[in-house]
C-alpha cells in the first residue's frame, strides 16, 4: 500500500512513493503577490488530471492574477495541455482547465519561449482573474490520446488576496 488517504482526508505515502521529489514550490515574497512554480514533463502527462505537488496548493479566497509558461524543452507530438485545480480530497474538480485551457503545442515548440497569460488571453482558464472559493491542488493533463514524446515547461502562477 504505497499511498493511502486517512479519515482526515490526508494522503499518506509509503515506500518509493514517499521518496519521490516534488515538482513544485512557492517563492518567498514580501508583498501581497504570491507565486508558485511547477516543472511539468509533458511526456509524463496522461488524459487523467494529475496533482503536480502534494505540498503546494492555491489557497481559498485569493485572486489568480496570471499564469506564465516557460518552455525549457520543445514540445513534440502532443496536441495541448490543461492545467487546473482539484479540491484537497483529490477527486472533486474545481476546474480542470481553469488555469490553462487547451494550451497548444505550438505555444511550447521552442526552448526559451515564454508566454504570460492574464484574464482574457487566448488559452487562459476561467479561474484566472477570479477569486478562488476552495483550496486546490494544481493538476495537469494532456487534452487528447496523442501523447507528447518530448517537452518540458515551467509554470508560474501568481495570486494575491483581494
Amino acid at each position: 500500500m504505497p499511498t493511502w488517504t486517512n479519515n482526515d482526508g490526508l494522503t499518506l505515502k509509503y515506500g518509493l512513493d514517499r521518496t519521490t521529489g516534488t515538482k513544485g514550490g512557492e517563492y518567498v515574497t514580501t508583498g501581497l503577490l504570491r507565486e508558485v512554480e511547477f516543472k511539468i514533463n509533458l511526456a509524463d502527462l496522461t488524459e487523467t488530471e494529475t496533482v503536480q505537488s502534494d505540498v503546494v496548493f492555491i489557497p481559498a479566497g485569493v485572486r489568480i492574477a496570471e499564469v506564465k509558461v516557460y518552455t525549457t524543452t520543445a514540445a513534440a507530438t502532443g496536441v495541448a495541455v490543461d492545467l487546473g485545480l482539484v479540491r484537497t480530497d483529490r477527486t472533486t474538480e474545481i476546474d480542470y482547465d481553469g488555469l490553462l485551457a487547451a494550451f497548444p503545442t505550438a505555444s511550447m515548440n521552442a526552448a526559451g519561449e515564454t508566454l504570460v497569460l492574464t484574464q482574457g488571453s487566448t488559452n487562459v482558464g476561467a479561474l484566472v482573474g477570479t477569486t478562488t472559493a476552495n483550496v486546490g491542488y494544481v493538476t495537469a493533463s494532456r487534452t487528447t490520446a496523442t501523447a507528447f514524446t518530448a517537452g518540458a515547461i515551467i509554470v508560474h502562477i501568481k495570486y494575491y488576496t483581494p
